[in-house]
């Protein structure tokens, strides 16, 4: 089944989901009087924060204009989708790309790595690139996860496109992926891509998201471990390494440039809550290793003071 069939036949809420958290205040009471006594609330105890997969346009500079035969989308490689994931003219899918075939495939390899060692996400958030949302799609499904995906805003990666904001996929588009449609994101599109953001003020940005996320409480019945997954980008998964722990460290620019080299594809940080911080734990979920490519991250980098 295809990840279009999947969000077609998905329900509108979540078991697990955000019409329960504080986000969405007008779907909860805020005495508890609505919970039953074999409910309770949780906060998360364990955050897994993951690159998306690869992407179309680092694989073939320049594939919209090669693949674009009058109007219509005409793949050269075997690597790349057979057909687009959504309806819309190819010129938005430039600054809005989409993963490769071998890009899905990883992605349903990190799900089932997930569902092997018991870290199938409770909760899961995506960015709103397509990429995000496709990656998140394919390990949610492999991972055996039953809650929808919350696209939030605030997750994208920092503004620097010299061509323009990207354009994303709307809200109904979405809804071809297995997606909250209640879920009410902590920050607006316009917010984040509204303005040229400092270096300072995006680690901050993403600090506050990764915060928010980690405080929302949770309808359970029972007091197993939370478990959150995060789907967004490279710098995101540096950040939540640095900016979670005891001791801070910011991401600055000069390390922004290159940082999809230290942080592959569909990279993950496993990150355990340890009173008010957040430690990383390494070798929760097996890498994927082929020849000379790897999902880990370079530990050095990560990890670094």
């Amino acid at each position: 089944m295809s990840h279009c069939d999947q969000g077609k036949h998905s329900s509108e809420h979540s078991d697990v989901g955000s019409y329960n958290c504080p986000s969405n205040r007008d779907h909860r009471d805020s005495s508890h009087k609505n919970l039953s006594h074999s409910e309770i609330y949780v906060n998360p105890s364990v955050m897994m924060v993951m690159r998306h997969s690869e992407r179309v346009d680092d694989c073939f500079p320049g594939w919209i204009e090669k693949c674009n035969k009058d109007g219509k989308y005409e793949p050269f490689d075997l690597n790349m989708p057979s057909r687009l994931p959504i309806q819309r003219p190819l010129k938005d899918y430039v600054r809005d790309t989409c993963l490769t075939r071998s890009g899905v495939v990883l992605a349903q390899m990190m799900g089932r790595g997930l569902l092997m060692t018991d870290n199938t996400p409770d909760v899961i958030y995506s960015s709103p690139s397509l990429r995000c949302i496709q990656t998140a799609t394919w390990v949610r499904d492999m991972s055996g996860c039953q809650s929808l995906i919350r696209v939030e805003n605030g997750l994208f990666e920092n503004f620097r496109y010299p061509n323009g904001v990207p354009r994303f996929i709307t809200p109904l588009q979405r809804h071809i992926f297995p997606v909250d449609k209640t879920f009410r994101p902590f920050l607006s599109l316009e917010t984040v891509v509204g303005k040229q953001e400092t270096n300072d003020e995006y680690n901050e940005r993403i600090k506050m998201i990764l915060n928010a996320i980690a405080e929302q409480s949770e309808v359970s019945k029972t007091e197993k471990e939370l478990k959150v997954l995060v789907v967004a980008h490279a710098s995101t998964v540096d950040m939540a390494v640095g900016l979670m722990r005891d001791k801070p460290r910011k991401t600055v620019e000069m390390e922004l440039d290159n940082i999809a080299i230290p942080v592959p594809y569909c990279s993950l940080a496993y990150l355990k809550k340890k009173g008010s911080h957040w430690v990383p734990v390494a070798h929760q979920v097996p890498p994927v290793t082929y020849e000379f490519l790897s999902t880990k991250y370079n530990h050095y980098f990560v990890h670094r003071p």
